[in-house]
């Protein structure tokens, strides 16, 4: 039974880490603000299928990895990911109920209060195009959310 559940946890952990990979990836100038929060996407999906195996100590330890990464101050994307986790796992029956265009509205909601929060803390960041990767996230949600619900049933994570 334990090696079932550190297997389920490892599949989880690589969608992140390829989430991670993803938020690295070069871009063009041009489309630098247009990219989604892949990592923060990836942990609400989680979140809202298996929230017993992902909680607000797993989203802690991916916002300092992210806070490592990204070069920011440390802290500041564990706590966003935490509070956006907390909400997420409150909530995360009704999350499931919804419809996937009204899970992408919440969706975005969540991703504009991480983006808020960083602003609040580095207001040189602050700008109109703050929007955009919540607005991007937001598009893609109907293309994540099925990618990530075919791998939680071939692995059957539940």
């Amino acid at each position: 039974m334990a090696t079932n559940k550190s297997s389920h946890s490892g599949v989880i952990v690589l969608t992140i880490v390829f989430a991670m990979l993803l938020m690295i990836l070069p871009l063009p100038d041009s489309l630098r603000f247009l990219r989604p929060e892949w990592v923060l996407i990836t942990l609400i999906y989680w979140a809202m299928a298996v929230p017993r195996l992902v909680g607000v100590g797993f989203a802690w330890v991916v916002g300092l990895l992210m806070d490592v990464m990204m070069g920011g101050a440390i802290g500041l994307l564990a706590f966003s990911y935490t509070l956006v986790i907390y909400l997420v796992l409150q909530f995360h029956l009704q999350l499931r109920q919804y419809p996937l265009w009204q899970q992408a509205l919440s969706i975005m909601s969540l991703i504009l209060l991480a983006d808020i929060l960083i602003i609040l803390v580095t207001p040189t960041m602050a700008g109109w195009y703050v929007w955009l990767p919540a607005i991007s996230s937001t598009v893609l949600w109907p293309v994540i959310y099925p990618l990530l619900r075919t791998v939680r049933r071939t692995f059957n994570i539940s």
